[in-house]
């Protein structure tokens, strides 16, 4: 596999440091703070509305924080966005695809916006076609899609410019047990040589997936770490961790 998508300049992995963002009155990320690793998968545990989804467009540029800085492989992505966004690809729980294009027409645009050359981007796309199983519904619109197919097209779309920082927000809602461990094996063997970031707000996968482990509660960081036991998490998952 080529060289991650790593901008020239890059002098650390990923970090956040003392990151808030505020909707009118609520806080929904206070004062936090991580820095993330090649070649673990970090998981980012939290209830519904713990400030997950926030902290993942923060650290892709989509949202800017009222305090604290991000730096992704030592680019701002607010400030120096173009370099930021070639380091990374991002799946957010809603997804991405256009349900009126056919996969292959996503491939060619996305890669296209990254300036991929046109043999570069065939030889990548055809690459993830065969690995994700999605030769039969290449040419076929996405809108069509299973729920299985649809989580693995946007995968392939993620990963077209072989991002070095993949972060996917609770990617295996909706998927069927047998799609599940496929989709976490395929997460599994990513995260050898990128930095991953999943978020989940189910105790049972982050027992399969996690290297690490960081809790939000009400948007504060209640632990980080290796998975613990289970009353530990649920009590941090409360918001009364240490």
């Amino acid at each position: 596999m080529p060289e991650k998508n790593l901008p020239e300049t890059a002098v650390s992995d990923v970090e956040l440091r003392g990151v808030t963002v505020r909707f009118g009155r609520h806080t929904a990320v206070d004062d936090l703070s991580f820095t993330l690793h090649r070649g673990e998968c970090t998981i980012l545990l939290g209830l519904n509305g713990a400030g997950k989804s926030t902290t993942m467009r923060v650290l892709t540029g989509l949202l800017a924080p009222d305090a604290g800085t991000v730096r992704l492989f030592g680019a701002d992505p607010l400030s120096q966005s173009i370099v930021a966004r070639r380091s990374f690809g991002y799946l957010p729980e809603e997804g991405i695809l256009d349900g009126q294009l056919t996969l292959r027409e996503h491939l060619e645009l996305v890669g296209a916006l990254h300036r991929m050359s046109q043999h570069a981007r065939r030889e990548r796309s055809a690459m993830l076609v065969e690995r994700l199983s999605l030769s039969g519904v290449l040419d076929r619109p996405v809108g069509g899609y299973s729920r299985g197919f649809r989580q693995r097209a946007s995968l392939a779309v993620v990963l077209l410019h072989d991002p070095a920082f993949v972060i996917l927000d609770e990617p295996v809602t909706g998927l069927d047990p047998e799609q599940q461990t496929a989709f976490h094996e395929l997460i599994r063997e990513m995260a050898r040589d990128r930095v991953m970031l999943l978020s989940t707000h189910l105790l049972s996968e982050a027992r399969q997936l996690a290297d690490r482990v960081l809790v939000l509660a009400s948007g504060r960081c209640t632990y980080d770490g290796p998975m613990a036991d289970d009353e530990r998490l649920r009590t941090a998952l409360i918001g009364e961790g240490a």
